[in-house]
């Protein structure tokens, strides 16, 4: 694992990187580009690893849906398990959050970032700008 700032990662980035037919697919490959440079350390859930997986094995087929896992189980990459304590903050998270768009695993991250002391995510969607400001955390890029 790289030495720098810690940096947690939403499923919508891997998978734009992992799939070549993803619309933000290139934009997706600089970031890494940037992200290797920077040597920032990687973080994400057992909840993000199932969503990636997942959506690989929909979209673009088992294998790489699998790449992606073995990637996911690299050293470069941290994973965090959602245990009960971090299951009952995402809950109250998720109950406080009045944004229609934010799902229980979207609330998950930020439980993961607060407890782990992360501050910054790498995500595509944009309805966490609307959380920054209550949650207090930085979107990559910024």
């Amino acid at each position: 694992m790289a030495t720098g700032e810690r940096i947690f990662i939403d499923s919508n980035y891997l998978v734009a990187l992992f799939n070549p037919a993803d619309s933000l697919h290139i934009h997706a490959k600089k970031i890494a580009t940037q992200l290797d440079i920077t040597k920032r350390d990687f973080v994400v859930s057992n909840f993000i690893f199932l969503e990636i997986v997942t959506v690989l094995s929909l979209r673009q087929g088992r294998r790489s849906a699998c790449e992606a896992g073995e990637y996911l189980h690299s050293p470069s990459i941290e994973m965090i398990h959602i245990d009960y304590v971090l299951q009952r903050e995402t809950w109250n998270i998720f109950h406080s959050v009045q944004v229609k768009d934010v799902s229980f695993v979207d609330c998950s991250i930020i439980a993961v970032m607060y407890t782990e002391g992360i501050d910054t995510l790498l995500t595509f969607d944009s309805h966490f700008k609307k959380l920054q400001r209550d949650h207090r955390f930085k979107l990559y890029p910024c």
